[in-house]
This record gives structure tokens, sequence and C-alpha cells, in this order.
């Protein structure tokens, strides 16, 4: 009986994971060993952390923080992750992620000229909001 209960309780954790997510956790263990500056330490501590990447794959990330991701769609790990892109014309937009899944986003024009807003999303609504909070735009999103 209790292999059975064991059995439908594996069974939904995997078809309520959402099963697919940015695997936060995972790319921040990649990402730690990748700093590692010699490049046979680097390869040693990737050949030894085989396991940890098989525990932070599959019951970390695909179990646990991507089901949180799907049902609340926000990943706990994502806060702080950052976004920079310049266009040949020299604008530039650098985004980094909040704590409450809303982004911080600046838009800097080639003049210099500096926008700050804040991107909020709501189901399949997404909102900018300027530095004191007023509606500036809103996108609805088809589902």
């Amino acid at each position: 009986m209790k292999k059975a209960i064991l059995a439908l309780v594996c069974a939904g954790m995997i078809v309520l994971s959402g099963c697919y997510g940015s695997y936060g956790s995972t790319k921040w263990l990649h990402g730690a060993i990748g700093s590692i500056g010699n490049k046979w330490a680097k390869s040693l501590v990737h050949f030894l952390a085989t396991p940890i990447y098989a525990v932070t794959f599959l019951f970390v990330d695909f179990l646990f923080i991507n089901t949180i991701e799907f049902w609340t769609g926000s990943n706990p790990f994502a806060a702080g992750d950052s976004y920079y892109e310049k266009d040949a014309q020299g604008n530039s937009v650098a985004a980094v992620k909040n704590e409450d899944g809303s982004l911080s986003v600046q838009f800097t024009s080639a003049k210099g000229e500096v926008s700050n807003l804040t991107l909020q999303r709501d189901e399949n609504v997404v909102r900018a909001l300027d530095a004191e909070g007023n509606l500036v735009a809103q996108y609805e999103i088809e589902k």
C-alpha cells in the first residue's frame, strides 16, 4: 500500500510540475562551476558535480522550482536576473527582474535621454509604470 501511495505522489508531482521552466538552480550551478579560472580544476569539479547536477535538475528544478514557476508565473530564484542590449544606433535597454516578479527597465537613447519603467504582468496583461507608479501603457496578451 505504501508503495502505491508513493508511486501516486511521484506521478502527481511529475504531472503537476509544468515540466518546462527556466531551470534557475541548474543554471546557477553551471555558472558557479564555469567561474572557476583553471580549466583543469573546472573540468574536475564539473565531473565530480555530476550527481549534484542530477539532484539539482531532477528534484530541485524539475519537481519543485518549475512547479512554483508554472503555478505562480515567477521563478523564486530568478530575482536579480538581468538583461542588456545596445543597438547599432546607440540606443540601449537594461532590465533587472525584481523579487516581486516585475521588471525594472531603463531605456537610454543614443542622445543620452533616460527613461525608467517598471513592467508588471498579471495573467494576460502587461503594464508599464513610470517612476511615480503611473500607468504609461498596457498590453493584453492573447492566449
